[in-house]
C-alpha cells in the first residue's frame, strides 16, 4: 500500500505542481519581477534590529539565474512540495476513513484540500502577509518559528474537530487561538524604505496585487491537489 501511495503521490504532485507553476508564471512572478526593479544595493552591514540580530547581504550568495534556471527550480520546488503535501493528505484521508468513517472521494478531497489551504497558507498569511522584494520583514528565525506554530496549531485544531468526540472538540479552539496569543513577529519599521516616494507607492500597489495573486494561486493548487488525491486514493490505492 505504501508503494502505491508513493507512486500516486508522485503523479499527483507532478500535475498539481505544474498547475501551480503555470498560475505563478502568469500572475505571481510578474509582480515579483516588477518589485525587483526597485531593489537597491545595501551596505555590507545593515542596521541591526532591536532584538540584537544584525543582518548582512552577501553578494556572493548563490541564486538561480533569471530565465530557464529560475523557472526550472521554481517548478522543481513546487512539485516536491506537492509530493510532500499529497503524502500528508493521503495519510489523513486513510486515518479519517478508518477512525472517523469518512468516505474518500474527489469531492471529499476538495474539502481536504481546503483544509490544507487553510492550514498551510491562509492562517499563516493572516499573521505574516506574503512579501515582495524590498519589503521590510522581521528576522527570518522568528517568522519561521511562528509559521510552524500556526501550521501545527491549525492542523491540530482541524484534527480535533474530526477525530475527537462530542464536547471534547472544544479543544480545537485552544489550538486555533495559540498562534494569535503568541503573536506573529513584525519588524520595528513596516512597509518599504525606498528613498523615492513614487517607488514606495508603486511597491505598495504591487504588494496588494501579490497578496491576492498568491492567495488565488495557492487556493487553486490545494483544490487541484485535494480533488486529485481523493480520486486517486479511492480508485487506485487498495488497503
Amino acid at each position: 500500500m505504501f508503494r502505491s501511495m508513493v507512486i500516486a503521490a508522485l503523479a499527483i504532485a507532478l500535475v498539481a505542481g505544474l498547475v501551480l507553476s503555470a498560475v505563478q508564471a502568469l500572475h505571481v512572478s510578474p509582480i515579483i519581477y516588477a518589485a525587483e526593479v526597485f531593489e537597491i544595493a545595501q551596505p555590507e552591514v545593515t542596521a541591526a534590529f532591536h532584538d540584537g540580530h544584525s543582518h548582512t547581504h552577501n553578494d556572493e550568495a548563490w541564486a538561480p539565474t533569471d530565465g530557464f534556471e529560475r523557472v526550472g527550480f521554481t517548478i522543481l520546488s513546487n512539485v516536491l512540495s506537492a509530493f510532500g503535501f499529497t503524502m500528508i493528505l493521503l495519510a489523513c484521508m486513510f486515518v479519517a476513513r478508518d477512525k472517523a468513517e469518512l468516505n474518500i472521494s474527489w469531492l471529499s478531497g476538495i474539502f481536504w484540500g481546503l483544509a490544507g489551504y487553510l492550514t498551510f497558507f491562509v492562517v499563516p498569511a493572516l499573521g505574516l502577509s506574503p512579501e515582495i522584494p524590498s519589503m521590510e520583514a522581521a528576522a527570518i528565525e522568528g517568522r519561521q518559528s511562528w509559521w510552524f506554530l500556526a501550521v501545527m496549531a491549525t492542523g491540530l485544531g482541524i484534527a480535533s474537530l474530526i477525530f475527537l468526540p462530542g464536547i471534547t472538540k472544544g479543544v480545537a479552539l485552544v489550538f486555533i487561538a495559540a498562534p494569535w496569543i503568541v503573536g506573529a513577529p513584525h519588524p520595528e519599521t513596516t512597509g518599504f524604505l525606498h528613498p523615492d516616494a513614487q517607488a514606495v507607492a508603486t511597491l505598495e500597489g504591487l504588494q496588494s496585487q501579490f497578496v491576492f495573486a498568491t492567495a488565488l494561486a495557492n487556493g487553486l493548487f490545494w483544490i487541484v491537489l485535494g480533488s486529485l488525491t481523493g480520486y486517486v486514493a479511492k480508485r487506485f490505492i487498495k488497503a
